[in-house]
């Protein structure tokens, strides 16, 4: 097959699957219910640097975590947990729908917090310009 039939081929294929997979979410989305939850999927992704608290927004899809060492976040990214130990300093930026912390992490420069109330938006600020 000529390679200018194959290639628009095999990239629309690609992005079909891709669609498909996006609309038909095969798994659940994780979330975190209550801070002890939060904290058990911290620990086991982090044993070394076990969790002392947790705060997980409303919709459950976020957690700040405090360890004895440094914050870090707990997100979920479909179906499995993402941890990031915070390295500082931590760029902060408040917007309507949330907080927005970026990071020098490669992996994971730029972590949107939804969080829609102004009040918790100030409250998450303060606890991670706090603990920074």
């Amino acid at each position: 097959m000529p390679l200018n039939i194959l290639l628009p081929v095999v990239i629309a294929g690609i992005a079909g699957i891709t669609l498909l997979i996006l609309l038909l979410r095969p798994t659940p989305r994780l979330i975190f219910a209550t801070a002890d939850e939060a904290i058990e999927a911290w620990n086991h992704r982090n044993p070394f640097h076990p969790a002392t608290r947790a705060m997980v927004n409303p919709a459950g899809t976020h957690a700040l975590i405090v360890t004895e060492t440094r914050p870090g976040l707990l997100w979920s990214m479909g179906a499995d947990p993402v941890t990031r130990l915070l390295d500082m300093p931590l760029k902060l930026t408040e917007h309507d729908k949330g907080l927005v912390v970026r990071t020098d992490d490669v992996t994971a420069p730029k972590i949107s917090i939804p969080l829609h109330d102004a009040e918790l938006r100030r409250n998450w600020r303060a606890l991670l310009e706090d603990i920074t």
